[in-house]
């Protein structure tokens, strides 16, 4: 039995791939048509630009904050009282009773009435 030999044809892209990115275009059509290939100026910069979109590197996701994040002061006195009456739910409303007598003893010590 004999060996069969397969010749892997080379396709037009791979012509234009394996040759340097810095050739120009029509010396590329050039060698192309003494290889009996026929290229257009259109078809060389469309391969070379598909080729480097797969190089270039992908975009990176923004990178996460650094740092302590930083206190926003309640700006309306709603939502100011919206977030006491949202923590004594969330502690009960003995516990924020409590909290709320030593913020109040606390004041006063620096005020000092």
């Amino acid at each position: 039995m004999g060996t069969k030999k397969t010749s892997r044809k080379t396709t037009k892209a791979d012509f234009v791939r394996n040759l340097p990115p810095t050739t120009p275009a029509k010396e590329v059509i050039a060698r192309a048509k003494a290889a009996g290939l026929s290229l257009s100026k259109t078809y060389v910069y469309l391969v070379r630009g598909h080729a480097e979109t797969k190089a270039s590197p992908k975009r990176r996701a923004p990178a996460a904050r650094r740092g302590a994040s930083v206190a926003r002061p309640i700006s309306t006195m709603s939502s100011a009282e919206d977030l006491l009456k949202a923590v004594a739910a969330e502690v009960g409303l003995g516990r924020a009773m409590v909290i709320l007598a030593g913020e109040r003893a606390r004041l006063r010590a620096v005020i000092g009435s």
